[in-house]
């Protein structure tokens, strides 16, 4: 039986090194891929989630039963990759280009033109997603992409409920008027 986030914090904490290695094998992907969203430059997304598990591993005392790994991950994610941006003086900008490098069109075929398609959507809602406001854009993305509560993203942000359920809607509603705009063209 698999142990929960929880178990296995106690049992680091009680000296089981491997404890805190299922830990951050279990989170590591979904960290990543949040941090990568942010910085959208592999090693350095890398070199983030890297330091959001040195992170967590010196403060793992301070973690408290009852509060929820995923929003105390998250907001170490999220503040890490800020501060990274912020030493970077970075602003992240949209991406166009499909990340294999691949052409869209390989065919003419209809699944071919279908598939370019989809890229196309995706790309057109990457796109849209990185030009939301930050305070936007982090909600979108722990709700959407992570599959976070609206709970557990006011934990993780350290906002009040109603406030990220807020933030949310008009996040997706400046999505829906961005996308709308670029497809009417």
């Amino acid at each position: 039986m698999e142990q929960t986030d929880e178990v296995l914090i106690e049992l680091y904490r009680n000296g089981d090194e491997a404890a805190l290695a299922v830990l951050i094998k279990r989170h590591f992907a979904s960290i990543y891929s949040y941090i990568y969203r942010f910085v959208h430059h592999a090693s350095a997304a890398e070199d983030v989630t890297q330091e959001v598990f040195i992170k967590v591993w010196r403060q793992i005392d301070r973690f408290k039963p009852g509060m929820g790994l995923r929003p105390w991950l998250f907001r170490i994610a999220r503040n890490t990759a800020i501060d990274y941006l912020r030493k970077k003086k970075a602003i992240p900008f949209s991406y166009f280009a499909d990340q294999g490098g691949e052409a869209v069109f390989a065919d003419a075929d209809a699944d071919s033109l279908e598939q370019a398609m989809e890229k196309e959507d995706q790309a057109l809602l990457d796109e849209a997603v990185q030009d939301l406001p930050l305070k936007y854009r982090e909600v979108v993305l722990l709700r959407a992409e992570q599959g976070l509560t609206f709970e557990e993203i006011s934990t993780a942000l350290s906002k009040p409920l109603n406030t990220v359920k807020s933030l949310y809607r008009r996040g997706l509603a400046q999505l829906h008027q961005y996308i709308s705009s670029k497809r009417s063209i």
